[in-house]
């Protein structure tokens, strides 16, 4: 039997045991991803720096520093990484700021499942072209 070969990683920070799980489960079935799963920003910012990844999602409720800031850390180190946050927080206000700071999609709770697919599915893609276009 031939080993289904994994291909490159996707972190996801939360505090919901249960995100990591169903998250987790699409991601390395569907996309044939390896998943670090953290529960605080310093460990989300430590392994994007010590690993390749190729895509990071983070829940607005990860413990540790404000998500705004780890977003702004993130982009600091790998701006091209595409960063898909995850929120209960549904006011304009919050949306904007996060929105700005030039992360590539943000999805409301609960997580419809068809269109999480879809969203990584498409910053996979944004993140190969954007590879592809940096070789040339």
């Amino acid at each position: 039997m031939l080993e289904s070969r994994v291909d490159g990683t996707i972190v996801i920070g939360s505090a919901d045991s249960e995100i990591h799980r169903t998250l987790g489960d699409i991601i390395t079935s569907d996309f044939r991803k390896n998943v670090l799963s953290v529960t605080e920003t310093s460990d989300l910012l430590l392994e994007i720096l010590d690993k390749r990844v190729d895509l990071t999602i983070i829940d607005v409720n990860l413990k540790g520093l404000p998500t705004t800031k780890a977003i702004q850390i993130l982009k600091k180190c790998r701006p091209r990484m595409p960063v898909v946050v995850i929120s209960d927080d549904y006011t304009v206000a919050t949306g904007s700021s996060i929105m700005e700071l030039g992360v590539f999609y943000y999805m409301y709770k609960p997580i419809d499942l068809d269109s999480f697919k879809e969203i990584v599915d498409s910053a996979l893609r944004k993140k190969a072209r954007d590879e592809a276009q940096e070789r040339r």
